[in-house]
């Protein structure tokens, strides 16, 4: 499992006593299921987020160079 916080991307360290991860910069206090949970979240954004960019380009570049110079 990778120790970085899915939040701030600081350091997280296990909890014997709660069981949970903490971490050391924001705080943060959560399972490892719940981590997992913040992380996939993470993933599907930065993967819409790429998908409207490439849209966007696609569009561009299927423009003629005439509408390209009146944008």
């Amino acid at each position: 499992m990778v120790n970085f916080c899915p939040e701030c991307g600081g350091d997280l360290k296990f909890d014997p006593a709660s069981k949970d991860m903490i971490c050391k910069s924001c705080g943060l206090f959560a399972s490892r299921e719940k981590l997992e949970e913040l992380r996939e979240k993470g993933r599907d954004q930065l993967k819409d987020g790429r998908n409207t960019l490439h849209d966007d380009y696609l569009d561009w570049w299927q423009t003629s160079k005439k509408e390209k110079q009146n944008r």
